[in-house]
């Protein structure tokens, strides 16, 4: 954790960065889909999510693109990059905490929410989402094997990156005209 000093120096340097409603639709974009997840699994008596985690989380998201924004000396970062680095950081940080005492199936809800970003980024469980019904075990097997990356492997933005690449590719290579 930063101390005061320290986070309003990364804040300024933030700024000289990234325009003041960047900073600001980042934060909403993530804080919404985090809210959303929230909402729909109904966590309230189990889950709380801490703002002040989450705020340290942002702020990491945006200084590691503000870091690739020059390297590459780009302008703009892709989608997949900034749902790929925004997982990581969620899987690091940990915005969601468990209540004392609560059951033992929400003890990788933050892993949870990484996989609803990562398959929303991707166009997964969208209401008009389409796929065959003989194709539904092999999506949930697939699903859940990278719900087990998620968990127990390498998480860092490079190899979300590359596993969001690769379901567009597949994506693409399974669409028939």
């Amino acid at each position: 954790m930063c101390n005061n000093t320290e986070e309003k120096k990364i804040k300024e340097q933030l700024y000289d960065v990234f325009e003041e409603s960047y900073i600001e639709g980042a934060g909403y974009l993530v804080y919404s889909l985090a809210e959303a997840f929230y909402k729909k699994n109904n966590l309230e008596d189990f889950v709380y999510f801490d703002k002040n985690i989450f705020s340290n989380c942002l702020m990491d998201i945006l200084v590691d693109i503000a870091r690739l924004k020059d390297f590459h000396d780009i302008k703009y970062v892709n989608q997949i990059k900034l749902i790929a680095y925004t997982a990581s950081w969620c899987l690091k940080r940990k915005p969601f905490q468990l209540v004392e005492g609560c059951d033992e199936k929400y003890i990788y809800i933050n892993e949870m929410f990484a996989l609803s970003l990562l398959t929303q980024a991707v166009g997964f469980f969208d209401d008009d989402s389409e796929y065959k019904e003989e194709n539904r075990k092999i999506i949930v097997k697939n699903i859940n094997s990278i719900f087990y990356h998620l968990k127990y492997r390498n998480t860092n933005p490079q190899t979300l990156e590359l596993l969001l690449i690769g379901i567009q590719t597949g994506q693409m290579v399974n669409v028939s005209d």
